[in-house]
């Protein structure tokens, strides 16, 4: 410890000899640096955590592996605990096998970068009240709540994180429930989010979920494997977009769901969603949530140039209360319903205009009462019935367009 404030004080770094130390939990200095050689490896040895810091300007810890085994971590605590930082910089380390978090971050902001991240029982990295963090180019495996966790205690609070180019795979859920855990990255409450370019593999439940988040983008992820759907915008979630992800091999494509609970303002376009099957961790929610559908969108949304290839029970859906919903110049194939749209005495207007659906085994645009269609086709000779507030046109069919 009297190296490291020495070190601290003059501004130098401490360089950790090659092969494994055992410590108790220990707190670094304000501006403290740790720099690893071969191998260098901190392994913990009684209750944790491994390396703690609260305050000062700046801590930096480069290609050290920490590990976890053999030490002991209370549920919400992390492998590496720091509050209070705000130019934290962890670059080029191994985190792993933690009984608890990965990381555990309050109120800190920097950059997290080409680490890799391994075994932590519940989130491999979470984030409270974060100051803008930059999470790019980092592995997450074999995390047994959550990949990435980003949280803010406020709705809507600025945070402002950017994670991008990250690996994250083989999240499973320990803790249960039915979707707070299990899920590659979970953005709660937090405000102008950034999620880009990632690659999610193997998720027991979502790729990608906004519950309550603002302004977030998520955008250009490569999304497979996921046992529920890819990606939600839910719960008082306001202004999130969706733009040109790919997603395969899903229980649902997108959903910006919810509206009951404040959920508004949404886009979902440019995206590639194909190999939706008929799964669901929790059986009974089935399809009485629109469940197998590509994109579904509630109030204030618009659903465009998306690419949605079955199989599939829907298409798109316009679920919900269906407040102002705009569905064009998507391209929907084999789906049994090509696009749906709530009916109901409280439903508001929709647009569905200029799409392309061909294949559908049932109807390509038909009225929905809950999880029952109700009516025919309305591209189909004879149309099925008019609906209030609702424009139909120049969507095409393989009989032609209408």
């Amino acid at each position: 410890m009297r190296e490291l404030r020495q070190a601290a004080r003059r501004g130098g770094a401490v360089k950790l000899r090659p092969g494994v130390t055992q410590i108790r939990s220990l707190e670094l200095p304000p501006g403290a640096t740790l720099v690893g050689g071969p191998a260098s490896t901190l392994r913990l040895v009684g209750p944790g955590p491994l390396l703690h810091a609260r305050g000062g300007r700046s801590i930096t810890i480069e290609n050290v592996v920490l590990e976890g085994e053999g030490g002991s971590l209370e549920r919400d605590r992390g492998l590496l605990e720091f509050e209070d930082i705000p130019e934290l910089s962890l670059r080029g380390c191994a985190i792993r096998n933690s009984k608890a978090h990965g990381i555990s971050l309050r109120r800190c902001g920097g950059v997290f970068a080409q680490n890799r991240v391994e075994r932590a029982r519940h989130a491999g990295y979470k984030s409270v009240d974060g100051l803008g963090m930059e999470v790019e180019g980092n592995r997450f495996g074999d995390c047994g709540d959550n990949g990435v966790l980003v949280w803010t205690s406020a709705e809507g609070a600025y945070e402002g994180s950017r994670l991008r180019n990250n690996l994250i795979e083989d999240i499973h859920n320990f803790s249960g429930g039915d979707g707070p855990y299990g899920n590659g990255i979970g953005v709660y409450r937090a405000g102008s989010v950034r999620v880009e370019n990632n690659r999610i593999r193997r998720c027991a439940y979502s790729a990608v979920r906004c519950a309550g988040a603002h302004d977030a983008l998520v955008e250009g992820n490569d999304c497979q494997g996921l046992g529920e759907r890819a990606m939600y915008a839910e719960f008082g979630a306001k202004r999130v977009s969706f733009r040109n992800n790919r997603i395969d091999d899903a229980g649902a494509g997108i959903g910006i769901a919810n509206s009951d609970r404040g959920t508004d303002f949404g886009v979902a376009t440019g995206n590639v969603i194909t190999g939706l099957r008929p799964k669901h961790p929790d059986v009974e929610f089935g399809p009485k949530m629109f469940w197998l559908s590509g994109v579904e969108g509630e109030k204030n949304c618009e659903i465009s140039g998306n690419r949605i290839i079955g199989p599939a029970w829907i298409g798109v859906a316009l679920g919900g209360w269906r407040q102002n919903v705009r569905v064009e110049d998507n391209f929907i194939q084999d789906a049994d319903y090509g696009i749906v749209f709530a009916t109901g005495p409280d439903v508001g207007s929709g647009v569905i205009a200029g799409n392309r659906i061909f294949g559908s085994r049932k109807a390509a645009i038909s009225a929905f009462a809950g999880p029952e269609p109700v009516g025919g086709d309305l591209l189909a000779p004879g149309g099925g019935g008019r609906h209030p507030r609702l424009v139909v046109s120049g969507n095409q069919t393989e009989a032609g367009a209408r």
